[in-house]
């Protein structure tokens, strides 16, 4: 971290240096909708309909809720985080309907990408460090996909649902609180998640005669009460995975309901994952009773302890959880490879036409 002391305008150059990318023809587009802001557009669809196919619009944390969008060009959406306390860029529903979409940093209520157009799939949809509720395709027939190429990696995603027509999806490196309903088995990679919740959890396959897959997971559940991870629709094909119940002498199992089926190979059943830093006596901690919510304990750290037995026990000993291959998850969601800025002192009072002394300090991700 550096910290530096600047003039106003020195500050607002350094910033646009900092936000800037390689591709000068990309204009950014900022969005601020707190008090006082001078700011041209101050709702994210306002925003987008000036927008560029290629242009990157930057939405600043706020505690107004941006709006609703609907996207039809090539963007990149990038936020200051999802659960950083008092940072959080906070927009409503994300409706895609166009090819080459990044979307970073931003709590979001739903997201929803595929084409309205038969036979004109979209494709390159990026979900990066967000929090979101997904669902992928629009429910068409597999045999006129309406998306190709689909990722959420880095974020939180309080409910999954793939339908059909949404191939060449890849669902990694996330934390996922809720349901996970899918319709094209084939279509889909579910992996090195961490699947946390706080009494039981659904899981639905709809494909007739096509097998789902799940490995390189935890799930997760601290609970004073014996609790499941139900397969609850369709037939499924499970290795490598983790159940933990922080609660003493409570279980967290697989099962079924009705006709599903599943098998299960290297299951680390009832296995303490060993995070480095989480509480289970504290309900807000990512090991507590409570629902989950990043922003409620930013002590949390769900990197793996040098004991961890997840560290080996993926597929062919690799890493489960978030941090698999690499990967560098951020608990607040800040979006990798964007600085991040905060204003730490500045002058109260100046005379006219006098200097603001400003002192920021920046931190790449």
């Amino acid at each position: 971290m550096k910290t530096l002391t600047t003039t106003a305008q020195a500050l607002l150059f350094a910033c646009f240096l900092m936000l800037s990318t390689s591709v000068f023809a990309q204009s950014i587009i900022t969005i601020d909708n707190n008090p006082n802001s001078t700011t041209t557009h101050q709702t994210l669809q306002d925003a987008h309909d000036a927008a560029t196919a290629g242009d990157i619009i930057y939405v600043q944390p706020s505690p107004t809720n941006y709006g609703s969008v609907t996207i039809t060009k090539a963007l990149t959406i990038v936020g200051r985080s999802h659960s950083e306390v008092n940072n959080v860029s906070t927009i409503g529903s994300v409706t895609i309907n166009a090819s080459d979409v990044t979307l970073k940093g931003l709590k979001m209520s739903t997201v929803s990408p595929y084409s309205t157009i038969s036979g004109s799939p979209i494709t390159n949809i990026k979900l990066y460090e967000c929090y979101a509720s997904i669902a992928i395709g629009a429910g068409y027939s597999v045999t006129d996909p309406r998306l190709i190429g689909f990722e959420a990696r880095g974020c939180v995603l309080t409910n999954i649902t793939q339908y059909a027509d949404a191939q060449d999806v890849l669902i990694s490196n996330n934390i996922i609180t809720s349901g996970l309903t899918i319709y094209s088995p084939v279509a889909i990679v579910i992996a090195n998640n961490i699947f946390r919740f706080s009494s039981s959890f659904s899981l639905r396959n709809y494909a007739t005669g096509e097998i789902a897959i799940l490995y390189n997971n935890m799930f997760i559940v601290n609970s004073t009460a014996d609790r499941t991870v139900t397969f609850a629709t369709g037939d499924w094909n499970v290795s490598n995975n983790l159940l933990y119940n922080y609660a003493d002498t409570y279980s967290l199992n697989f099962t079924t309901s009705g006709s599903a089926t599943y098998s299960d190979s290297n299951t680390l059943l009832g296995v303490d994952p060993l995070f480095v830093n989480i509480d289970a006596t504290d309900s807000r901690s990512f090991a507590g009773t409570s629902s989950y919510d990043a922003s409620d304990r930013v002590l949390d750290d769900m990197t793996l302890q040098a004991g961890s037995p997840a560290l080996t026990g993926g597929g062919g000993g690799t890493e489960m959880g978030l941090y698999n291959n690499g990967f560098i998850y951020k608990n607040s969601g800040n979006p990798k490879g964007i600085p991040t800025i905060d204003i730490t002192t500045y002058d109260g009072a100046v005379p006219k036409n006098g200097t603001i002394n400003v002192t920021i300090t920046a931190k790449a991700h």
